[in-house]
């Protein structure tokens, strides 16, 4: 099997690359130095352990079977997938993820009720077949999770430790490593600028946050911090000002569709989600996978009901939203 491109970030910390086959979007994995044995960040979806990570590791002498620990950043299909290869090759393996992501990533039933179908009830609004069997074809079977993070836990990598970081907005258990010996940040899908594209430049989805204005603070918190290198799964590495431009970038589009999500309200009364999603892409074109969508703008509508600035109703049987009276 072809070795992944990788590259170490720092002592101790491998980045490891695969592009899907199924939509050309980049992977970027990580291996870090544990004390005892390779820790993975993110096992990746469900065959990720034998196509991406077995490779990289056995140019190092090592193989599935040492690694004894596996950071799940977050539940979605393609970093918590392949859990159960994963430990079918290190039975040993311990599976930590945040507490608050623990159920999606423990049971594929739970995250596709809850997660990927998450808008069918209130809103009318679901995946196509082909999308559902593309998030399905991502996951292997269900696999528990054995140590359950809350941020502030620290990893030993060499001569120093890495902080667990709890970093929600795309989740809300979402977490990052940060090492801040040297400045290095493994973001996982802490936030997306103005959306993900393919490694031709097409763009694949919206940022999918659904928790504001969690989202904006992991940001914020990342320009705070003001790594070196930061490193998503889904991005090139981005080194110095790369790191600003996409803090700000991811900044202006938070608050483009703050502004967007009132406007539209304002300007047509009572919307639903979908009559929302559509005004969005009327005005700002397409972003691919459009449904995604319904996740910021979800998030916004919600955080602008709670203020008072808007009140949630009714139209045509689904949840919508409308000037505050």
């Amino acid at each position: 099997m072809a070795v992944p491109d990788s590259d170490e970030l720092a002592p101790g910390i491998h980045r490891v690359e695969t592009v899907s086959d199924a939509d050309d979007k980049l992977h970027g994995y990580h291996v870090l130095d544990g004390a005892t044995g390779p820790i993975l960040v993110d096992p990746g979806y469900a065959d990720a352990p034998i196509e991406v990570y077995e490779p990289f590791l056995e140019t190092r002498g090592e193989s599935l079977s040492d690694v004894g620990l596996a950071v799940v950043t977050h539940a979605d299909a393609d970093h918590f997938g392949g859990n159960h290869q994963l430990r079918e090759h290190s039975p040993g393996v311990t599976l930590a993820c945040h507490e608050a992501d623990r159920r999606w990533a423990e049971s594929v039933e739970t995250i596709l009720d809850e997660r990927y179908r998450g808008f069918e009830d209130d809103h009318g609004l679901t995946y196509d077949g082909e999308v559902y069997d593309w998030l399905t074809g991502m996951m292997g079977p269900d696999e528990p999770i054995d140590l359950g993070l809350r941020g502030g836990e620290t990893i030993r990598v060499g001569d120093r430790t890495l902080d667990v970081l709890h970093a929600p907005g795309h989740t809300p258990g979402h977490c990052m490593l940060w090492d801040g010996t040297h400045d290095v940040l493994l973001g996982g899908d802490g936030f997306f600028a103005r959306g993900l594209r393919d490694v031709n430049g097409t763009y694949l989805q919206p940022p999918p946050y659904h928790l504001y204005p969690a989202y904006e603070n992991t940001v914020q918190l990342v320009g705070a911090l003001d790594p070196d290198v930061l490193s998503f799964t889904h991005y090139e590495t981005l080194r110095g000002d790369e790191v600003d431009e996409f803090v700000d970038e991811s900044l202006d589009f938070v608050a483009e569709m703050e502004t967007l999500a009132l406007e539209i309200v304002e300007e047509r009364g009572p919307v639903t989600l979908e009559a929302a999603i559509d005004a969005v892409v009327d005005r700002r074109g397409s972003f691919g996978l459009d449904l995604d969508l319904a996740f910021p703008l979800s998030a916004h509508y919600d955080d602008l009901a709670d203020r008072g600035v808007l009140e949630r109703t009714e139209k045509d049987g689904r949840v919508a939203w409308q000037p505050a009276e």
